[in-house]
């Protein structure tokens, strides 16, 4: 009865750092069930007091962007985008609600985080990772 004990725990700690990555869901229509890794996103500071910080899934099909645009009045704002065609680097966009689109572009160690209203407005702001 000892030994049931004293493996029991270490047991339930193997299976649980054996479980699949977290997936997330976001304020967004979409949510994702694709698995994304255990790091922590990737941070690019931006123009305008402005922080973009991706993660993207493991097949790169997805990506979970926290961005904060002081100037759009967002704070922490959570998006789920999907890979998108892109002449260069990588594209991501969120066109769920019909009255405003997302988009993150990346090359190399730049981005563009961008905001697309139904009116016409456009809110790009040009960042760098640091």
């Amino acid at each position: 009865m000892k030994n049931l004990l004293t493996v029991l725990p270490l047991t339930l700690f193997i299976a649980a750092c054996a479980s699949n990555p977290t997936t997330h869901t976001t304020t967004t229509n979409t949510s994702t069930n694709k698995a994304y890794d255990r790091m922590a996103p990737e941070r690019f500071v931006c123009e305008d007091n402005a922080t973009v910080m991706p993660k993207y899934s493991i097949d790169g099909e997805q990506a979970i962007v926290t961005a904060s645009l002081p100037k759009a009045n967002w704070n922490n704002q959570n998006l789920t985008m999907t890979i998108a065609p892109s002449g260069s680097g990588a594209r991501y966009v969120n066109s769920d609600n019909p009255n405003v689109t997302y988009e993150w572009h990346t090359k190399a160690d730049s981005g563009l985080m961008g905001v697309k209203w139904a009116n016409g407005n456009e809110y790009i702001v040009n960042c760098e990772r640091q």
